[in-house]
């Protein structure tokens, strides 16, 4: 039992929190946004979310998806959050002491 609970803490320390966060498309060269993971909204209101593997100056594209910078409204980054994956640790953390307590009592 207590291999299973610290295995249960441990996977949920591991997860990280990460947000949306949106970016001036023009501000950056697109290049800058390899690896990223995007989430791209179009002037025609399609919505598209991948992780981006290259780009040009015309184009950002990723996953079989291509999107030309002429067609985004919209275009959001993920970006991991400290303070969101420290108090879910941290939450867990004490979720995992009551549950230890209850079981102990």
């Amino acid at each position: 039992m207590n291999k299973l609970i610290t295995a249960i803490v441990i996977c949920f320390c591991m997860m990280g929190c990460s947000s949306l966060n949106e970016v001036q498309a023009e501000a950056k060269p697109a290049s800058s946004y390899v690896g990223e993971n995007v989430k791209i909204t179009t002037y025609s209101g399609e919505t598209f979310e991948f992780e981006v593997e290259g780009a040009t100056e015309l184009a950002v594209y990723g996953e079989g998806k291509s999107i030309n910078m002429a067609d985004i409204e919209k275009m959001e980054v993920e970006e991991l959050s400290l303070l969101k994956s420290i108090s879910l640790s941290g939450g867990l953390y004490m979720l995992s002491a009551v549950v230890i307590a209850v079981a102990v009592l």
